[in-house]
């Protein structure tokens, strides 16, 4: 029979289902994920019209606020926090829109709040990877939209660019918060009776006029078969007593290393 006209539905959906008790897990675990983060601040943005754009505090506490703002983009300068958050919604405003919708420019926000900037240097790199994020993905998106071989490839490219300097401005974060150090692992080996090795990694940190080197006192390890491991309280490592000495891998005698410099020297008399 069929329902009359103005007659009231009283059909109503459903209810949902329980979590399983592996997406309980995976809830009780983002939930704790969220416990343990900093909420990042988020602007409320309205225009009136034939007025300036206003940016508000979602809270009483404008001081709070303002601090945070400050924090999120590494300053205790309000006039640099005011236009780093302008410029984050500026890289991320729609073509042909006046100011950026608050979901965009909040999201920006939380973006450089994940960086976490700890200066004004920083920060500006942070909003510069803002804006070249929102870049690639929109190469990226025209070039799935398109259907033209010639834009295709062009879109591509274009985001190509934009994720290679993204990467490069990662790299430079980084390297700014080593304080412009660089690491270089440095590995030595020692081969000792038996065919065993001894693998010493040692950690080289210094800027472009050198650096220090520092043992990172790692297991040390042995390459060969655990049948051939040396015996107990054999010294991994030992002082060479008889000088210039070298240990001989299979048996014999250990005999000095001839002196490079010396060899060069009598082959420059014999000629």
């Amino acid at each position: 029979m069929g329902k009359s006209v103005g007659q009231v539905s009283t059909s109503q959906k459903p209810p949902k289902r329980e979590p399983t008790p592996q997406e309980q897990r995976g809830i009780d675990k983002a939930l704790a994920y969220c416990r343990g983060r900093t909420a990042p601040i988020a602007f409320e943005i309205s225009k009136a019209e034939g007025s300036d754009i206003s940016v508000g505090i979602p809270h009483n506490n404008a001081g709070g606020f303002i601090a945070q703002q400050r924090a999120t983009f590494g300053t205790v300068s309000q006039a640099f926090a005011d236009r780093a958050g302008g410029e984050v919604g500026n890289a991320l405003r729609n073509r042909g829109e006046a100011l950026p919708s608050p979901n965009a420019l909040n999201a920006g926000v939380a973006a450089i709040a994940g960086i976490e900037p700890q200066n004004e240097q920083e920060a500006m790199l942070a909003v510069q990877m803002v804006g070249t994020h929102a870049m690639a993905m929109e190469m990226m998106n025209l070039a799935k939209q398109t259907e033209s071989p010639d834009r295709l490839e062009r879109y591509g490219n274009l985001a190509t660019k934009f994720l290679r300097t993204y990467t490069t401005q990662m790299e430079t974060l980084a390297k700014l918060r080593r304080g412009g150090e660089q690491t270089v692992r440095v590995e030595h080996v020692h081969v000792y009776q038996g065919g065993q090795a001894v693998v010493h990694q040692v950690t080289q940190v210094g800027g472009q006029h050198g650096g220090s080197l520092e043992n990172e006192n790692q297991a040390h390890a042995l390459i060969g078969s655990p049948a051939h491991a040396l015996p107990a309280g054999t010294p991994m490592l030992r002082q060479d007593t008889g000088g210039a000495g070298m240990p001989v891998a299979r048996g014999g005698r250990e005999e000095a290393v001839p002196d490079a410099r010396g060899s060069r020297r009598k082959r420059g008399a014999e000629r």
